[in-house]
Formats: C-alpha cells, structure tokens, sequence
C-alpha cells in the first residue's frame, strides 16, 4: 500500500545515517529520534509498526464507520421523532380546535336558552303581576257588589216590613170599619132576628180578620227568607 512505501521510503535514510555513525570512532549518536535497527531488523521493526498501524487504521476506520452509522441512525431516529411530533401537534391543534369550535358552540346554546328564559320568565311575572292586579281590582268590585247588595237586602226588608205594617194596620182599619158599618146596619133591623144572628156574624168577621193577619203575616216572612243571600255554608 501507499503507506508502506512511504514508511519503508522513511527508513532507508535512517538505516544509512546508522551505518554512518558507525564508521566514525568515538562519534556520538545523533540527537532526535532515536535509530531504528539496521538492515533486515529494521525493515521487520518498521513493518511490525505498519500492521500495527494498519489495524490501529482498520479499528480507527470501523469505529469511524459505527459512529458514522450511529451519527446516521440518530438523525434517522431524531428525524422520525421530528416528524412524530409535527404529527402529534397537528393532532393535539386539530383536536383543541374542534373542542374549542364545541365548546363555542355549547356557550353559545346556552347563553340562547339562558336568554329564552329569562324572557319568559319576565313575561311571566308581568302577566302575574297583571292577573294579579286584575284579581285584586275583582275582589274590590266583588265586595263593593256585595256590599251593595247587602244594603239594597237591609233596605228591601225594611220597605216590605213597613209595607206589611201599614198594611196590617191598614186591614184592621177597615175591618174595624166594616165591624161599624155591619153593626149600625143589623141595629137597624129586627130586634129578636138580629140578636140571635149578631153573635155568630160577629164571631164569623172576627175569624176572617184574623187569617188575614195572618196570612200577611206569613207572607212578609217569607218574602223576607227569600230576600236573604244564600250562605256559603
């Protein structure tokens, strides 16, 4: 190979310098690097530093080329992991999005129904308040009516038992006046007829004015039961 010319180019002036020193007496080595061996044990030392080189080279070489594969592998997998997260954070947006659109949405229904609600709630306590006042303006009509009816009942019952008064008095009066009047007529006739059928006309008219007392009695009675409310009992 190129290398092992170029080292066994490199120890052939070392190998000459060496038979050089050699011919001088009493010369001393010269300073540096120190010589290698002469002749055959030199070109064996140098060779054993070329293999040694070599697979020093070879190791040097497949350690380059693992971590090369490495290198390569770790961009490979660093690459996938790159894309694997676009992925997922296209994901993770596509997701938060769509949540957000549902979220904005759900809000939305509900701020709608909230509103309804609140609307109809409004409209009705405004027609309870209404029915409410219409109730109340009922009630005072209702009981003004009542009152009025009471009145007008309390008045009626006190007409008709004045008009029952005056017509009882009224009916004594005249039956009074009838007794008068039938008495001076019978004075006027026979003595003997007239006695004897005095006692039982009188008796007769006496009877009559008192069912008619009676019955106006009654009657002022009854149309005042039918005058009354009916109770709620």
């Amino acid at each position: 190979s190129i290398f092992v010319l170029w080292v066994t180019r490199l120890a052939q002036p070392s190998a000459a310098m060496g038979k050089k020193g050699k011919g001088k007496k009493g010369g001393k080595e010269a300073l540096g690097v120190p010589l290698a061996p002469a002749g055959e044990d030199n070109y064996m030392f140098l060779s054993m530093q070329v293999e040694t080189l070599e697979r020093e080279l070879q190791v040097k070489s497949a350690q380059a080329e693992e971590a090369q594969r490495s290198e390569l592998e770790l961009r490979a997998r660093v690459e996938q992991m790159e894309e694997d997260f676009k992925q997922e954070q296209n994901t993770t947006y596509a997701v938060t999005a769509d949540m957000a659109r549902q979220y904005k949405a759900l809000q939305e229904e509900l701020i709608y129904k909230i509103n309804s609600l609140e609307i109809q709630h409004t409209e009705q306590r405004e027609e309870l308040d209404i029915t409410n006042h219409e109730l109340k303006e009922l009630t005072l009509v209702k009981d003004a009516d009542i009152e009025n009816k009471d009145q007008q009942i309390k008045q009626l019952n006190e007409r008709m038992n004045d008009m029952s008064a005056e017509f009882a008095n009224m009916l004594a009066e005249t039956l009074d006046l009838m007794k008068l009047h039938i008495n001076e007529k019978l004075s006027d006739a026979a003595l003997g007829d007239a006695d004897a059928s005095r006692p039982d006309f009188t008796q007769r008219l006496q009877d009559f004015s008192n069912k008619a007392y009676n019955a106006v009695a009654i009657s002022s009675k009854s149309d005042h039961g039918k005058a009354l409310p009916p109770s709620d009992g």
